[in-house]
């Protein structure tokens, strides 16, 4: 698993050198992610605990090591589950080895939360050869300031899901791609017609926490041709962040095509999951975590039995064709979860490479 530590029974050596516990042949091993078996992302939980664990365990027994894994699964909200692993890691406790979202990496290692990999591991963090399967652009994901802090086991994407029953109510096209931002308002405006239907969902607010980053700001600003930060400068109040906060004031302002209020609820994103689920919802920008592990049939916080035949999704378009970033004409934003090692881990050095499969910081793509 990525970046496995597993805190040892034994071995010796002091809390901050890479070779502690290194010789130990029992040891114990806590993960922590923001998943939980029947609730939220309940594969995920299940990947972890009836695969991961199970086949690990097996590994080290082979080798004559004996591993206990416990599994401390959560379920909370992004916020919520942000706040719990800042206040372990500030006070030396928690999991030994934890998943965070790919954006939050610089805060936590700025705040020292977080140790370099190299300065957890030592010399073999560099040296894995797993590096070579992980392109370059995804290894940035889980690094700050030229440092890896982590492993990223996959990526994902950003995209507009639509209801495809409300499009067709709506006299919309079930294949839609909008080519410009304002083929979305135009969507949005039909849409309006419908009762008891808000048109849009673009993330807002701080209640929204980085979900109004990552699926809202970013895309936008990079549809608008500007990168957050770039050629050593961040992006500052210029043409393209005010055409962001004009797409914004026109949606829950001006024309009143999203829903100011559920942007400012505690619970607002899982409002509008359930909301999107429930047909209330024309469209929505979210990564596709969202058709994985929300809408999912079975296993989703926010299960929508008709999603295979009721969701439909589009590329997120620039303000106009070829006027994104780097020219594009459609962008999106990648990111996902980064599996880090607790720095007061007792066995930095028993880690291993992350399973393929599973995905849960920010590049625009």
């Amino acid at each position: 698993m990525a970046g496995a530590a597993l805190a040892g029974c034994g071995g010796g050596g002091s809390s901050t050198d890479p070779d502690r516990g290194r010789n130990a042949k029992s040891f114990s091993l806590t993960i922590t992610r923001n998943a939980i078996e029947g609730g939220k992302n309940s594969e995920e939980a299940e990947w972890i605990t009836r695969t991961v664990i199970p086949r690990f365990v097996a590994a080290q027994k082979a080798k004559g090591v004996t591993a206990k894994v416990t599994f401390r699964g959560q379920g909370v909200d992004d916020e919520a589950y942000k706040t719990k692993l800042a206040l372990d890691l500030k006070s030396r406790s928690g999991a030994d080895v934890m998943d965070i979202d790919g954006i939050w990496v610089g805060e936590f290692a700025q705040a020292g939360y977080l140790k370099p990999l190299q300065d957890v591991v030592g010399a073999p963090a560099d040296a894995w050869d797993g590096w070579t399967t992980i392109p370059a652009s995804v290894q940035r994901l889980a690094s700050f300031e030229g440092k890896r802090y982590g492993i990223p086991p996959a990526t994902d994407g950003r995209v507009l899901f639509y209801n495809k029953r409300l499009f067709e109510r709506a006299g919309l096209p079930a294949a839609w791609q909008p080519s410009n931002w304002q083929d979305v308002l135009s969507a949005a405006r039909e849409l309006k017609r419908l009762p008891g239907v808000t048109p849009v969902q673009l993330n807002a607010g701080t209640a929204m926490g980085e979900a109004t980053t990552m699926q809202g700001v970013l895309p936008m600003l990079a549809g608008a041709g500007a990168e957050v930060y770039a050629d050593g400068k961040w992006t500052g109040g210029g043409a393209a962040v005010k055409q962001v906060l004009g797409l914004y004031a026109q949606i829950y302002e001006r024309e009143g095509l999203g829903d100011p209020k559920l942007q400012q609820e505690a619970k607002g994103r899982d409002k509008s999951f359930e909301e999107f689920a429930d047909g209330r919802i024309g469209i929505l920008a979210e990564g596709d975590y969202f058709w994985r592990d929300v809408l999912n049939p079975r296993s989703g916080v926010a299960k929508m039995k008709t999603r295979d035949q009721d969701v439909g999704y589009a590329l997120i378009p620039a303000v106009a064709p070829g006027k994104g970033v780097r020219g594009q004409s459609f962008v999106s934003m990648s990111g996902g979860a980064i599996t880090v090692l607790n720095p007061g881990t007792k066995y930095p050095r028993a880690w291993r490479r992350p399973p393929p499969g599973r995905s849960g910081s920010a590049a625009p793509t």
